[in-house]
């Protein structure tokens, strides 16, 4: 410290009522009452007086004490406010009644017939519908099911009874007016005239049960992440849960917006997987929106993929935009130039060709049928043409077997479209015939007529020959073609001249034997037919076969 410098020690005066709390502390510790440690600080004994009569003053309200007993500490806690908790308004449809075991549905709070209902607890995706009594959630245009309530009185494990109208969710089409209202779906399988699904909301004095279902067992979704970019597509495969409804909005127009909890199991293709596909639960809101005539789902928000590996903050739109589809592939997975391309826009049945990468599954002596990416128009009229040679270099040649020798114009480059291209694997042409076989019988004869349907290549086998060069390619390949069918007569004699048009689909085996330039189509086999035929081979456990004929 620098001389001549002095410190001014500033004391602060203690309160009074802490001193006071320091007296009586050292009162009980010392052993001695309250009253010597008052009298002997007169201060504080004023100080706590002039403290009551304030507070005996006081317009506020005071907690009131629940006990006789003298505290130390009454005094200093008989000044205090404390405000009263108000609880945030909730909106209920219904009110609980004294017992337990049940719930009271009051039609007068909707505006109506002033008629109470007992019914038995109902879970958070169950709308009640008895008597005169609609829950305000239950829209036309919405799809619901529908089941008859459990008694009151019903043991808790009693079977459930059944969803009405085979347990399908229809659109609630209207619903009618008095005290025994008629609540009508739309007609499924019958007749608009004959429409059977309906009933009667007094019909039953359990009442009913509404479930909504905003998303149904095969809708097709496409996968959009934050950046609003598809990612892959998705097919509903089952409900793992009871969809809940959260939210009901009524717009000024008069259309209806719906938030409905859905919890559901997928097929889920991402595009960065080359079209692998898995089966995941899918999480998320679905926003349905109901104007004039039915609702539709709009979009599905806060959605989450998958359970270990849990993808969050994507966005469903119903469609699958197969414009958008992206394909990521790198030339050094073939040995080839280390050139990393995306393709947008091929179908999961396309190889893709672009820049110096050519799919490895593309091998001359098979035909194919090629389309630019993002195109719906086809190379060469759209015919499927024979694969004669691939080229080398950074632009590869992909050559294919042309009308004319003198001018072969079937052919481009794999660099000349910079979006890339697709090309389809194709194994049965329309014109082509065959035997049809079954059990080592001959049962008929066939004719494609339409092979308009993709071609999917399922696999692609490389088989080793001993004692010779090359190896045997097989590609095994999903088809659905349309056929003109002569069966047999009984006991495998001639052909019927009757002739039936049936679809047929099976997997059709196509070998390059080494040294061939030219692949041949070796048969057809797990045949199905579009007929009733198929039951009596199945039946029977009839293998069908298709073999070509020379």
């Amino acid at each position: 410290m620098l001389a001549g410098q002095t410190i001014e020690m500033q004391s602060e005066e203690t309160p009074l009522a802490l001193q006071r709390l320091w007296s009586m502390t050292r009162a009980r510790l010392a052993g001695t009452s309250t009253a010597t440690a008052l009298a002997e600080e007169p201060a504080l004994v004023e100080e706590t007086l002039s403290y009551v009569q304030k507070a005996e003053g006081s317009t506020k309200s005071l907690v009131p004490t629940t006990s006789d007993c003298e505290s130390d500490s009454e005094d200093v806690n008989n000044g205090l406010e404390v405000p009263e908790v108000q609880e945030a308004p909730s909106q209920r449809y219904w009110g609980d009644s004294s017992r337990d075991k049940e719930v009271l549905l009051d039609a007068s709070t909707l505006g109506d017939v002033p008629a109470v209902y007992r019914v038995p607890p109902l879970a958070p995706h169950q709308l009640p519908v008895i008597g005169v009594y609609i829950d305000p959630r239950v829209r036309t245009g919405f799809r619901y099911k529908v089941r008859p309530m459990q008694a009151l009185d019903a043991a808790p494990l009693s079977m459930k009874p059944r969803y009405l109208f085979d347990e399908k969710a229809l659109t609630l089409q209207s619903i009618g007016r008095g005290f025994a209202r008629r609540i009508t779906f739309e007609p499924h399988d019958c007749t608009l005239n004959e429409n059977n699904n309906y009933f009667w909301t007094d019909s039953r004095p359990e009442g009913f049960v509404f479930e909504i279902e905003a998303v149904s067992i095969g809708d097709k979704f496409t996968i959009y992440d934050a950046n609003h970019e598809p990612q892959g597509i998705l097919e509903v495969v089952q409900q793992q849960k009871n969809q809940v409804e959260l939210d009901q909005q009524i717009c000024d127009d008069g259309a209806i917006v719906k938030k409905v909890k859905i919890n559901t199991l997928c097929k889920v293709e991402w595009y960065e997987n080359d079209g692998a596909t898995k089966l995941v639960p899918v999480t998320g809101i679905a926003i349905l929106k109901k104007g004039r005539g039915k609702a539709s789902v709009e979009r599905v928000v806060n959605v989450a993929i998958g359970i270990k590996q849990l993808r969050k903050g994507y966005e469903l739109k119903p469609g699958i935009e197969s414009s958008s589809r992206r394909i990521t592939v790198n030339g050094n997975d073939i040995r080839d130039i280390p050139c990393q391309y995306c393709v947008v826009g091929l179908e999961k049945y396309e190889l893709p060709v672009i820049g110096t990468y050519i799919d490895p599954r593309i091998i001359p002596g098979f035909h194919y049928r090629v389309r630019p990416a993002g195109s719906r128009h086809h190379l060469f009229e759209g015919r499927s043409l024979l694969l004669q040679s691939i080229g080398m270099g950074y632009g590869k040649r992909i050559t294919f077997k042309s009308d004319s020798l003198n001018t072969p114009d079937h052919y481009f480059w794999s660099d000349s479209h910079p979006e890339g291209m697709g090309m389809e694997t194709r194994a049965i042409h329309p014109g082509m015939k065959f035997t049809i076989t079954g059990n080592g019988g001959l049962l008929g004869e066939a004719s494609v007529f339409r092979a308009d349907l993709p071609q999917v290549e399922e696999k692609t086998v490389f088989v080793d020959v001993p004692n010779k060069r090359g190896k045997i390619v097989e590609k095994y390949v999903h088809v659905d073609v349309t056929c003109h069918v002569k069966l047999a007569t009984t006991g495998g004699g001639s052909v019927d001249s009757e002739v039936h048009l049936m679809k047929v689909s099976g997997v059709a085996l196509v070998r390059k034997e080494p040294g061939n330039s030219v692949a041949k189509l070796v048969k057809v086999f797990n045949v199905g037919l579009d007929s009733q035929l198929n039951l009596l081979f199945a039946h029977s456990q009839t293998q069908l076969s298709f073999h070509p004929l020379p």
